[in-house]
Order: C-alpha cells, then structure tokens, then sequence
C-alpha cells in the first residue's frame, strides 16, 4: 500500500519534530491508545489532529505543546474545588401520589371514551353482518325456489 500524508493543519508542515502520535502518546502518559482516544473524544480541549499518516496503520499526530498545554489546564482545574450542585427539593409523597392518582384518572377517562367507540364500532359491525346474513338468507331462498321450478317443469325430482 502507497504510504499517504494528509496534513489537517498546513501550519505543522516542515515541523514534525513537533508532533507525536497517539499511540507514541498513550505510552508515554502510560495509559492504553483507547484512553487517549477517549479524550480526544470527550474533551473539547484535546489537541485537534495535525496530521494523518496512512499507510500499512493509520497514525494520527498531535502537537506535543498543544498536548502540554492541555494536560497543564487540566491539572489546574483538578486543583480548583468543584461547585457542589444543588439537590432538588424531594416532593412530598402526598404530591407525587395526587400527581399519579391524577394520572390514572385521565387514562380511565381516555380509556372510556376509546371502549364508547369501540362499542359503536362493534354494534354496526354486528347490524352489518345480520343485515349480510339475512341477505345472504334470502338469496338462498331464492336460489332453492329457482332451483324447484326448474326441476318441476322439467318434470324431475329434488336431487
């Protein structure tokens, strides 16, 4: 495979004695490649990619100062004291039961109105099918009637 150089950074171009891979870089802060992608990934001040080198591996580089400056402001902000975060009043028990007790009324008003409408539903599906089925009654009559002249005018009996 045809080694390739992509350079995201034109401004590093002559200098890479100033770069270091990622893989050169979880070594050295010991720390497994997946880790140094994990911050790539989660912080938005981790060096951005300088350069791309493809060949047999792909090698991504970053700015080894870049990457100083990086790990000095972290270290600084692991210094400063966190600001605590303020809980949330807990509600009352009495209030979240109201709130659910609310809750499920609704659905059973929603759930009535549904069974209304399905009901009406169900009742003209069923005049539907009695008004198919005497239909379906009389044409057999019909038939059958049809069916006797036929045969009493050709003088034969029912089969």
């Amino acid at each position: 495979m045809e080694e390739q150089v992509e350079w995201l950074r034109p401004e590093f171009e002559g200098r890479e004695k100033e770069l270091i891979s990622l893989s050169a870089l979880a070594r050295q802060e010991n720390v497994s490649p997946s880790t140094v992608t994990s911050w790539q990934n989660r912080h938005a001040g981790f060096p951005a990619i300088v350069m791309i080198h493809r060949g047999h591996v792909t090698t991504k580089y970053i700015s080894v100062a870049e990457f100083a400056a990086y790990k000095r402001a972290k270290a600084e902000a692991a210094k400063q004291p966190r600001a605590r975060k303020k809980q949330a009043a807990r509600r009352p028990a009495a209030v979240i039961a109201k709130e659910r007790l609310d809750a499920l009324q609704a659905e059973d008003r929603r759930l009535e109105a549904e069974e209304k409408a399905l009901s009406e539903q169900l009742a003209a599906v069923l005049r539907r099918r009695h008004a198919i089925s005497a239909e379906q009654k009389g044409l057999r009559q019909q038939l059958q009637d049809e069916l006797a002249a036929i045969q009493e005018a050709l003088g034969t009996e029912e089969p």
